[in-house]
């Protein structure tokens, strides 16, 4: 099966679910003690605002929120290497064409019986990654040899 018939199946099964009664494609909003932010959970004790400022979770509570943020990245996929698994922050780190390593927050509500989990996942395999939402993990295809 050729990368772009892979990807593009996988954006059309993404698109087609939704985990645990919510999507990853949706924003949250974070409630702390300073005020309420717009953004996704990015680790599980980061939030990431729409404006890409990091907030510490903490003792806030995320919850979700028809509220949108002006703009931000459209679906995109990452395809390369798995370079990393930090099961313990649900963290993949994969490292792109290009080099470069992307870091992966696999929000444990995204999980369902069309999912790939971290457990599943070994150092060096070759992943295409859809990235719903600036730094959460959507979708994952596992290419092994």
């Amino acid at each position: 099966m050729s990368k772009s018939l892979s990807a593009f199946i996988a954006l059309v099964l993404f698109a087609g679910f939704s985990f645990g009664g919510t999507t990853v494609m949706g924003e949250e909003i974070l409630i702390t003690e300073n005020g309420i932010h717009l953004g996704w959970v990015t680790s599980k004790d980061k939030f990431t605002t729409c404006h890409k400022t990091i907030v510490e979770i903490g003792e806030g509570s995320v919850e979700a929120t028809k509220a949108r943020c002006p703009s931000f990245e459209k679906i995109s996929l990452v395809e390369g290497l798995v370079d990393g698994i930090d099961g313990s922050n649900q963290i993949l780190s994969v490292k792109d064409e290009g080099g470069q390593i992307q870091k992966l927050f696999f929000f444990e509500n995204t999980a369902g019986q069309y999912k790939t989990q971290l457990k599943d996942l070994e150092k060096g395999d070759k992943v295409i990654v859809t990235v719903p939402i600036p730094g959460r993990v959507g979708l994952i295809q596992i290419e092994r040899k």
